[in-house]
């Protein structure tokens, strides 16, 4: 690389569904974003708890209820990824949309963040109470003692 010469970054932007996730987003357009980005938006989401045996189906496997349930979460990550692409595209961003199944969220982010090679790492946080994290755990506390990048976690503004 040539002297002066600024090498793009890959950031990855953790979202959900939150207006945490909308927050840390815009935080990072408005004080870290660079023209030379390129934005990796990455979105785990768990598949719905599907029922195996429902005593009002008998034996009956609940396919009907199964194909809802599935249905929905994809229109639930299609409206998703739709609605921060439309944000990328108006402001001639360069981008990917990576949504992943995963049970364990936190590791979902840090497996992308490996696979694309990211900078750094974007997140916003529910704000859990202290006794809520330790209970349930917090994926960004997970991703922040995990990542082997820098990882920005920033609270709802």
């Amino acid at each position: 690389m040539a002297e002066g010469q600024v090498r793009d970054r890959t950031v990855l932007i953790a979202v959900d569904e939150s207006d945490h996730s909308r927050s840390a987003f815009e935080w990072y357009l408005k004080n870290v974003w660079k023209k030379a980005d390129t934005i990796i938006i990455s979105h785990m989401f768990e598949m719905p708890y599907l029922p195996v045996l429902n005593p009002k189906y008998g034996l009956n496997i609940p396919v009907e209820e199964w194909q809802k349930a599935i249905q929905d979460q994809l229109l639930k990550v299609q409206k998703l990824e739709a609605d921060y692409e439309a944000d990328m595209i108006s402001k001639k961003m360069h981008y990917k949309l990576r949504g992943e199944m995963n049970k364990a969220p936190g590791q979902g982010i840090i497996q992308v963040a490996e696979e694309e090679n990211a900078d750094m790492i974007i997140m916003g946080t529910r704000g859990l109470d202290m006794i809520r994290r330790t209970l349930l755990g917090s994926v960004s506390d997970y991703v922040v003692r995990h990542s082997h990048v820098p990882v920005l976690v920033c609270p709802k503004l």
